[in-house]
C-alpha cells in the first residue's frame, strides 16, 4: 500500500502546483503521507482524516461521547425523567447518543424517524381506560432533546461524531464552490464500511476531485467513476483462495507451537522475516506468542498495536486513588484498606514514599479499620500526597484541579526517564488532556451537579475505550500487529491466530451496540450496520495481497471460548475448496496395561488412622477420592504423602474465581440482590481479578497469561446471570457465600465429623437453593436421578458433583440456622458455563420419577441419608480391603 501511495504522491509532486487537500478515513495513511511528504509540498497543501476535514469545513470540534454526555445531562429538565442522577443517566444516555449517531451517520430523515417511533410507542401503550392512558412518552422527550442537544452543541462549536459528519455534508457544496482552486484527493481503503455521509462525500469528490482505491493491486493515476464500486461488487464473487490454509487446534496454547513451526520452516526456506506478518486475533495471546518466538527462534520482532489503557500498570494508581475518595465520600473517613492500597502502589512508593516508614507506622500504630483525616495529615502533611487525601469529594472543580496537580507532579518524576516510562507518560498525558476538557465543561456549565462517583465512572469509561499506539521497529524483524492494520500489502506470509467466533469479528460488532431503537424500525428505515462486512472485506484483502495466509483457530471448547471457528471461515468454506488441517494430538500417550491391582488389607493402624480422619473431618472431596481410587486415598489420607505434581491451571483458575466471587458478593450477604448491587460488582470485578492475579504472581507465569481473560469472562457472565433474573422480576436473597459448615453424623458407635465449604446459599423467589460453581462446560441441561440410582451417587465417580451437593444439603439441614425448622425444603444445582460462555444453572432432580423438584428434610432422612452412612461405613469397614482401581 505504501508503494501505491508513493506513486500517487510523486505524480502530484511532478504535475501539480495547485492547492491540494489529501483526505482519508484511515488515520495511519494520513500520518504516513504527512510524515513523508509534508515538507515537499507547499504550505497550502493540507492533510486530513475525514473527521478533521469535516471539522475544518463545519467549524465544529469533535468531542468524546462521554464528555458530550456531561453537556447532555446538564440540559435535562427535572420533570422529564424520574431521576436526574448522572450515574443513572450515564447507563442509558450512551445508548441514546449511539442512536443519535446512527440517525445522523445514515442521514435518516429526523422527523420521519421520530414520527414512526413515537407512533409505535403510543400504539404499544394505548389503553381503553383514558384515566390509565399514559400522557408522557419516552420517545417524545427524546425527540425534543435531539434538537436541544444539537442546538446547544452548535452554540458551543462542538459536536458528537454523527452530528459532525451531517453538518460537514450540509456545508460541503458551499465549501467546494468557495474553494474551486483547491483539489480534493481522497484515498479509500474499505468502501464497504463507509456510512451514508461518507458515501456522499466520495460521490462529491469523484465529481470535483480525485478518488483512489488503495485496495486495488494496480492503482491507476486516473480518477475512478461512480460505476466503479458496482463493478467491484461483481468481481468479488470470483475470488480465489488457493493461498489460504486453515488449521484447527484443540488447545489455545497449541497455537503458539503451530506458529513457531510455521516460522521455523519459513526461515529454513530462506523466507525474509520482514515479509512475515503475525496477527494475534486475541490480544491476550500476543505476549506469550512474542515471548515464545523470541526465546525459541531467537529472531527480531517489530510491533505496531494498540495498548489498552486499563492494561497499563499506572491505571491502578489512579483507580486506587479514586476508590479511596469514593469510600471517603461514603463513610466520611478513610478506610485503612484504601489508604494502604494507595500508599503501597508501586509508583507512589517509588516517587512519593522512598522510605516505607509511613506505611509501616500506619499499619502498626492504628488498629481501627477507619482513619480520620487528622491521622493521615500527621503522616503526610509535608508530602505531596496530602493533596490527594484532602480532596473534598463533593466539589467537582477542586477534584479535577487536585487530580491535574497530582498528574503534573507524577509526570515530572516520570519524564526523567522517557524511554523507560514511555507507556506511563502516554497514559497520564492522555488522562491530563481528558481531565482538562472535563474541567472546562464543569466551569462553563451551570447546571452540572456531579461528584467523585461520577468522576470514577468517567475514568473507567475512558480507560476502557482508549488505547495507546505502541510502535517498535526492526527493519529485518518479524512484524506483529493487530488484525485491522492498514499496511498489509508488503508481506508474503500472513499468520492470524485465535480465528474464533467472538474474536474475528469481535463480539461487540456481531452483537451490535446497545440501542433503544426497535429492530423493525432499524430495518424499515435502513439504519445500516456494516461492521461485519467491513471485517470480512479486510480479511479478503489480506488473502488477496499475501502469497500464503494461515488462519489458526481453536476447535475445542474451554474456559476461554466455545471453540467455534469464525463465521468467516464458514463463509469461505462454502464458496471454495481450501486446505484444512486439524491437529488433535493427545497430551499424553495411552498405555495399555494388564497388571494386577494393588490390594491393601485394613490393619489396626490403618483403621486407627481412618478413625482419626473421621474425627478431624471428612469432606465430599475425600469420599470422591476414595471412589475414584482407594489406593490414592490411602496414599494421601492415611500415609499423608504429598502429591509431587503441580496444581493444574484449571484448579488455579477455579480457586481465583471462588476468591473473586466471595469478595464481590460478601458485602451483600444477608440481603436482596439488586440492580444497583449488580452495577457495583460490574464496575469493580476487573480490578479485583487483576489484584488477586498480581498478588499471587500468576499473571507472569507462562500459561497464566490466559488466566485473566478466562476469569474475567466467567465473572462477567456470572454477574449477568444474576442480573437477568432481577431484571425479569425475580427476587434473590443471598444468605451465604463460601460458607464453611460442619456437622456430626452418628454411624453406629462412631461419630463422623462431616465438613465442607458451600459456594452459595440463597432464596430464589422464596425457595432455598444450594449452588456449587464449576468452571468446566457442561453438556447437561439438567441432572435427573431416579430412586433406584440414589445409592450409586455415593459410589460412582460420575455422580461426584451430585454427591457433593447432597452432602452440603445435609450440612445445611443440620446447621444451627435451620435447627428450629428442619422441614424447610431446598433445591440443589450446579452453576456452569454453557458452550457460548453464558452461565446457566443445571438443576439436579433427585426424585425424578415423582413430581418433586425440592428436597425436604424428611425425604433426605429416609431416602438419601442411609446411603451416605453406608458409604462411610464401607470406608471404615475392616473387612473391605483397599483395592487399587486401574483406569
Amino acid at each position: 500500500m505504501k508503494k501505491k501511495i508513493d506513486k500517487i504522491l510523486n505524480f502530484f509532486l511532478e504535475n501539480s502546483n495547485s492547492k491540494i487537500f489529501f483526505i482519508s478515513k484511515n488515520s495511519e495513511i494520513i500520518e504516513y503521507i504527512k510524515n513523508k511528504y509534508s515538507s515537499k509540498f507547499s504550505s497550502k497543501t493540507k492533510f486530513f482524516t475525514i473527521e478533521k476535514f469535516f471539522e475544518n469545513i463545519s467549524g465544529l470540534r469533535l468531542l468524546d461521547n462521554h464528555l458530550i454526555l456531561l453537556y447532555f445531562f446538564s440540559f435535562l429538565k427535572k420533570n422529564d425523567f424520574t431521576e436526574k442522577n448522572f450515574q443513572d443517566f450515564f447507563n442509558w444516555g450512551l445508548e441514546i447518543l449511539h442512536d443519535f449517531e446512527n440517525i445522523d451517520f445514515n442521514m435518516i430523515n429526523v422527523e420521519n424517524f421520530f414520527y414512526s417511533i413515537i407512533s409505535t410507542e403510543k400504539i404499544n401503550k394505548w389503553n381503553f381506560d383514558l384515566l390509565k392512558q399514559k400522557k408522557n412518552f419516552f420517545w417524545e422527550k427524546i425527540h425534543k432533546y435531539y434538537y436541544i442537544l444539537q442546538s446547544q452543541l452548535f452554540k458551543r462549536g462542538i459536536a458528537y461524531h454523527g452530528m459532525l459528519f451531517r453538518a460537514g455534508i450540509s456545508r460541503l457544496d458551499s465549501f467546494i464552490n468557495k474553494n474551486l482552486d483547491t483539489k480534493l484527493v481522497l484515498f479509500l481503503v474499505d468502501y464497504v464500511a463507509f456510512s451514508e455521509c461518507e458515501k456522499v462525500l466520495i460521490q462529491k469528490i469523484i465529481q470535483q476531485g480525485l478518488v483512489y482505491d488503495l485496495c486495488e493491486k494496480n492503482v491507476s493515476i486516473s480518477n475512478i467513476d461512480l460505476e466503479y464500486f458496482n463493478k467491484k461488487k461483481i468481481l468479488k464473487k470470483n475470488l480465489q483462495y488457493d493461498n489460504l490454509k486453515i488449521i484447527g487446534v484443540s488447545k489455545e496454547i497449541e497455537q503458539i507451537k503451530i506458529v513457531e513451526n510455521i516460522i521455523y520452516k519459513l526461515i529454513k526456506k530462506n523466507q525474509k522475516l520482514n515479509k512475515i506478518l503475525l496477527m494475534p486475533g486475541d490480544k491476550y495471546l500476543t505476549t506469550p506468542l512474542v515471548y515464545s518466538i523470541k526465546k525459541k527462534l531467537g529472531i527480531k520482532i517489530s510491533f505496531n498495536f494498540n495498548y489498552p489503557l486499563n492494561d497499563i500498570p499506572i491505571y491502578y494508581t489512579f483507580y486506587s486513588i479514586l476508590q479511596l475518595l469514593l469510600n471517603k465520600n461514603k463513610f466520611k473517613k478513610f478506610t485503612k484498606k484504601d489508604v494502604i492500597n494507595v500508599l503501597s502502589n508501586g509508583y507512589i512508593q517509588k516517587f512519593f514514599l522512598k522510605k516505607n516508614s509511613i506505611l509501616k507506622k500506619l499499619e502498626t500504630e492504628n488498629n481501627s479499620d477507619f482513619l480520620c483525616e487528622d491521622i493521615i495529615k500527621k503522616y503526610l502533611y509535608k508530602n505531596d500526597l496530602w493533596g490527594i487525601f484532602k480532596i473534598p469529594t463533593n466539589n467537582i472543580k477542586i477534584i479535577l484541579i487536585s487530580l491535574i496537580s497530582f498528574i503534573t507532579k507524577l509526570k515530572n518524576f516520570l519524564i526523567t526517564n522517557i524511554k523507560k516510562h514511555f507507556l506511563e507518560l502516554k497514559f497520564i498525558s492522555k488522562l491530563e488532556v481528558y481531565i482538562q476538557k472535563l474541567r472546562i465543561i464543569a466551569r462553563k456549565t451551570k447546571n452540572l451537579s456531579i461528584g467523585i462517583h461520577d468522576v470514577f465512572n468517567i475514568y473507567e469509561q475512558f480507560t476502557n475505550t482508549e488505547n495507546i499506539r505502541y510502535i517498535r521497529k526492526s527493519r529485518k524483524g518479524l512484524y506483529v500487529t493487530g488484525f485491522m492494520d492498514s499496511f498489509i500489502e508488503d508481506f508474503d506470509i500472513v499468520i492470524i491466530t485465535s480465528f474464533n467466533e467472538g474474536n474475528i469479528p469481535p463480539n461487540y460488532y456481531s452483537n451490535k451496540k446497545s440501542s433503544f431503537i426497535p429492530f423493525d424500525i432499524h430495518k424499515k428505515l435502513q439504519i445500516n450496520n456494516n461492521n461485519e462486512d467491513f471485517y470480512f472485506h479486510h480479511l479478503i484483502k489480506i488473502i488477496q495481497f499475501s502469497k500464503q495466509t494461515y488462519l489458526i483457530y481453536k476447535n475445542q471448547p474451554d474456559e476461554i471460548n466455545s471453540g467455534e471457528k469464525s463465521r468467516f471461515i464458514h463463509r469461505i468454506e462454502i464458496i471454495s475448496k481450501i486446505s484444512k488441517k486439524k491437529i488433535n494430538k493427545p497430551l499424553f500417550p495411552i498405555i495399555n496395561s494388564k497388571r494386577v491391582p494393588i490390594i491393601i488389607n485394613k490393619t489396626k493402624s490403618i483403621i486407627h488412622c481412618l478413625h482419626e480422619l473421621m474425627h478431624k473431618g471428612l469432606s465430599p472431596s475425600s469420599i470422591h477420592l476414595y471412589n475414584y481410587n482407594p489406593l490414592l486415598f490411602y496414599y494421601k489420607k492415611i500415609l499423608k504423602l504429598n502429591d509431587p505434581e503441580t496444581i493444574s491451571d484449571k484448579k488455579k483458575i477455579g480457586k481465583i474465581i471462588h476468591q473473586v466471587l466471595k469478595i464481590l458478593y460478601d458485602p451483600i450477604k444477608n440481603s436482596w440482590i439488586t440492580i444497583d448491587s449488580i452495577h457495583q460488582m460490574k464496575k469493580k470485578y476487573e480490578f479485583i481479578i487483576k489484584k488477586i492475579l498480581l498478588d499471587e504472581r500468576e499473571i507472569t507465569e507462562g500459561n497464566s497469561m490466559f488466566f485473566y481473560f478466562i476469569i474475567k469472562n466467567y465473572i462477567d457472565n456470572f454477574i449477568s446471570w444474576d442480573k437477568k433474573f432481577i431484571v425479569n422480576g425475580h427476587k434473590i436473597f443471598l444468605k451465604k457465600i463460601e460458607y464453611k459448615v460442619s456437622s456430626i453424623l452418628n454411624i453406629g458407635s462412631k461419630q463422623v465429623n462431616i465438613h465442607g465449604i458451600i459456594d452459595r446459599i440463597d432464596e430464589y423467589d422464596g425457595e432455598t437453593r444450594i449452588l456449587d460453581y464449576k468452571i468446566g462446560f457442561s453438556k447437561n441441561k439438567e441432572i435427573n436421578i431416579s430412586f433406584k440410582n440414589i445409592e450409586n451417587i455415593f459410589y460412582d465417580t460420575n455422580y461426584a458433583k451430585t454427591m457433593q451437593l447432597l452432602i452440603y444439603a445435609y450440612l445445611w439441614f443440620q446447621s444451627s440456622i435451620l435447627k428450629k425448622n428442619k422441614k424447610k425444603p431446598l433445591i440443589i444445582g450446579i452453576i456452569s458455563p454453557k458452550m457460548n460462555g453464558d452461565i446457566s444453572q443445571i438443576p439436579i432432580n433427585i426424585f425424578y420419577n415423582s413430581q418433586k423438584k425440592n428436597i425436604t428434610y424428611t425425604d433426605y432422612e429416609s431416602v438419601i441419608l442411609p446411603f451416605l452412612m453406608k458409604r462411610i461405613s464401607d470406608i471404615l469397614d475392616p473387612k473391605i480391603p483397599i483395592i487399587e482401581k486401574i483406569y
